[in-house]
């Protein structure tokens, strides 16, 4: 989906003379990372009151949702302006650079935009760069387009008295952190209002000069000097100690005279010392300490039984990714997009024999009517899976405290491991329970049986996240400590479950 997918919101210009409307690219990204890419269209009284349905030239708005954008309804301001927008998240650069892709398409109004981000000690260096390239209302259009119009954009728009110097474009990039003057260009926002820093670049689509974008910052990660700090006065207090030792060594013993006749000297007694205990138990209390977490389970209530589990075990569908109901947000949408009119309840009964590892993916794209090379529609479908924002730093904070994570989801088995691999969660998380590769699901009792015995963990030493509650029931019933994913969830409607409402924590270095 190019800059097309996006045209149906201009049409509206181009119909009549003397109207207005603005086009805003807003970009944000956060400390991990991830992000979300907001398109905003404002179209003035006239322009608004002259939008037409162009439903019979077969420009649908579903297209946009079946490639994973979130709309929002239009809404109305006092001067009589209708704003519409649209959003996709991201979780890392690559995914970045298919949205924007996405968005200019063949014709190029965003070229060459790179996101970077680079970890040393203590910090944390985001930088974007690209160029807006406005060069004619065509920049909005794409071959299909121009089929359906049987014009170009730009000439239904002298067709009508409009122009590309009708519309106006901006451009922001919000990153973590403080700006980098150094490196940044375009207008400054000042108001502070972003959470981070924030640039602004506009241009015409009359202009036919390009702009360079370029924007950075840096994050200080307090929590690492504070520990590079604690480490260097421990060092210094290691060489007080281990000198002493070396002057106890090198230093002549001193000699008193003896009481024994002769006069002889004997050597001077040494003191006994006392040997430490084996207290088996504050060593055991020193390690739990050490494993206890911080900062990522602080978003956790004390319903928790135990508030320092030994294992994180987190659902897949609703809690890691941000999509609860896999099969109605995505899947359904994708198999009807590519022409499938096989009944809604043989797709689940179909998604449910894949996800029991009962059948292929091959074998599932055949049996709902999808035809097409079966690697080819697995990948396009993975893309449209987004990681819930904050949990890559849910998921270091863990870490960095020495607590294990785990994945317990249902999901087909080479479908959950393409996906773990394209949002590089090998590292984060160990071990991976897939209902598709043990051939039961949740809330069944044996797939949790199976996580304790991958885990080598008592159930109480477990924490299951997920955002079902029958799923919590059962996990509960088996002696693991529970807490329920959920944005509105509160301890009332919780069943007795702790709550974690997201993963907003701060991911230490």
């Amino acid at each position: 989906m190019g800059w097309g997918g996006f045209a149906w919101l201009l049409l509206a210009l181009p119909l009549l003379a003397a109207c207005k409307a603005d086009v805003a690219v807003d970009i944000g990204i956060e400390d991990d990372g991830s992000g979300v890419v907001l398109v905003s269209l404002v179209l003035d009284r006239e322009a608004a009151a002259g939008l037409i349905d162009l439903g019979d030239n077969g420009l649908r708005l579903d297209d946009l949702v079946q490639t994973g954008w979130e709309l929002e309804p239009p809404t109305a301001a006092p001067d009589g302006s209708v704003t519409t927008r649209a959003s996709k998240a991201f979780g890392t650069p690559e995914q970045f650079r298919d949205i924007i892709d996405e968005l200019s398409g063949s014709s190029g109004l965003l070229v060459d935009f790179e996101l970077e981000r680079t970890r040393s000690f203590a910090r944390v260096d985001h930088r974007m760069s690209g160029t807006l390239q406005p060069n004619g209302l065509d920049v909005f259009s794409d071959p299909e387009l121009d089929a359906a119009l049987q014009q170009t954009l730009g000439q239904l728009a002298a067709n009508y008295g409009g122009s590309a110097a009708d519309v106006n474009v901006e451009v922001s990039v919000t990153l973590p952190g403080d700006d980098d003057a150094s490196i940044s260009s375009g207008t400054v926002d000042l108001d502070g209002s972003s959470g981070g820093s924030t640039r602004r670049w506009s241009a015409n689509l009359a202009d036919s000069s390009s702009i360079e974008i370029a924007t950075a910052s840096s994050t200080q990660q307090v929590s690492a000097l504070v520990w590079r700090g604690v480490a260097v006065v421990a060092a210094v207090l290691a060489m007080l100690v281990l000198f002493g030792h070396l002057l106890r060594l090198l230093r002549p013993e001193r000699r008193r005279p003896g009481r024994s006749g002769g006069g002889g000297n004997s050597p001077r007694p040494r003191s006994p010392v006392a040997k430490a205990p084996n207290d088996a138990a504050a060593a055991a209390r020193a390690e739990a300490g050490a494993t206890a977490p911080v900062g990522a389970m602080a978003a956790i209530n004390t319903g928790v039984s135990d508030p320092s589990p030994r294992l994180v075990a987190l659902d897949g569908m609703g809690v890691l990714y941000r999509e609860g109901d896999d099969i109605a947000q995505l899947l359904v949408p994708f198999v009807r997009a590519r022409g499938s009119d096989v009944p809604l309840d043989e797709i689940v009964s179909r998604a449910r024999l894949l996800s029991l590892g009962r059948i292929t993916p091959a074998e599932f794209w055949y049996g709902v009517g999808v035809s097409g090379d079966a690697n080819e529609l697995d990948d396009a479908y993975l893309s449209l899976f987004q990681l819930t924002p904050g949990v890559v730093g849910f998921l270091r904070s863990l870490k960095s405290q020495g607590v294990r994570v785990a994945c317990v989801t249902n999901d087909c088995a080479l479908w959950a491991n393409k996906l773990r691999v394209r949002h590089s969660l090998d590292g984060l998380i160990d071990p991976w329970v897939i209902s598709g590769a043990v051939g039961v699901r949740k809330p069944d009792p044996p797939i949790y049986e199976v996580l304790r015995r991958v885990a080598r963990l008592a159930p109480a030493e477990i924490l299951v996240v997920d955002d079902n509650l029958e799923n919590l029931d059962a996990a509960r019933e088996l002696g693991f400590a529970t807490a329920w994913f959920a944005v509105d969830a509160t301890t009332e409607t919780s069943r007795g479950h702790a709550v974690l409402r997201s993963f907003a924590v701060t991911a230490p270095e």
